[in-house]
């Protein structure tokens, strides 16, 4: 996300560049070489973590694993995207293990199983640029995207059930982040949840409703692309 983070970033200074007397003019992407870069950036980045194992003799085993005993892992061997199962298992032995699992995205059960839905990781994906794109929770990971796609061209909405943007951040400097960024958004919709989403030809429909009692919520909004 940081190589997308950085493509937006000049992007932006860029533009403002016009407002000292120098314009660049419009900028024309190329979604096929930009998401090349950024697998690129990927590629080197886990190709030295992988090179650095090696001269560690570190050896690497991805799976699904299951603790057997309290010195042995039983792994189920993957390959592909680790995810895919291969069928074979081994059991390796340890003296002391570190439970490092990262995290995994979980999936709304009202939310319909839609290519035009995505996780963090579809959303690197950058499959293409949506004209309207609903970011579900007002987290820093989702807005960190968010402000990625909005700088390549998509109108952003955000739904967040709190009362605030980025909730356990500095207040202060929410704010200051949120008037930089309102450019960006269409709808902030806080004190706010998403209740239900339906897949149509023509997008993804979301209904909305208060998230307190006797609040109001906005009709429901057809989107291109949520995350």
């Amino acid at each position: 996300s940081k190589a997308l983070l950085h493509v937006a970033a000049v992007m932006d200074e860029v533009s403002h560049m016009a407002d000292l007397g120098v314009d660049f003019g419009a900028p024309v992407v190329n979604i096929d070489k930009l998401r090349g870069h950024k697998e690129k950036v990927i590629g080197k980045l886990t190709g030295g973590l992988a090179a650095m194992a090696k001269m560690r003799k570190v050896t690497t085993v991805r799976g699904y694993g299951n603790f057997v005993g309290a010195n042995h892992l039983e792994v189920e061997e993957t390959s592909g995207t680790a995810q895919e199962k291969t069928g074979t298992k081994k059991v390796i032995a340890f003296k002391r293990a570190i439970i490092a699992a990262g995290s995994q995205a979980v999936r709304l059960p009202f939310m319909p199983n839609d290519p035009r839905v995505v996780d963090s990781t579809g959303a690197l994906a950058l499959k293409e640029v949506p004209k309207r794109m609903l970011i579900l929770g007002g987290g820093i990971i989702g807005l960190e995207m968010g402000t990625v796609y909005s700088t390549l061209g998509a109108r952003l909405d955000v739904v967040e059930m709190m009362d605030g943007l980025m909730q356990g951040a500095d207040r202060d400097l929410v704010k200051i982040w949120q008037k930089m960024n309102a450019k960006r958004f269409d709808n902030i919709m806080l004190k706010t949840k998403t209740v239900s989403a339906r897949a149509l030809p023509e997008g993804i429909e979301v209904t909305f409703a208060p998230a307190e009692e006797g609040g109001t919520a906005p009709a429901p909004q057809v989107y291109d692309l949520v995350l």
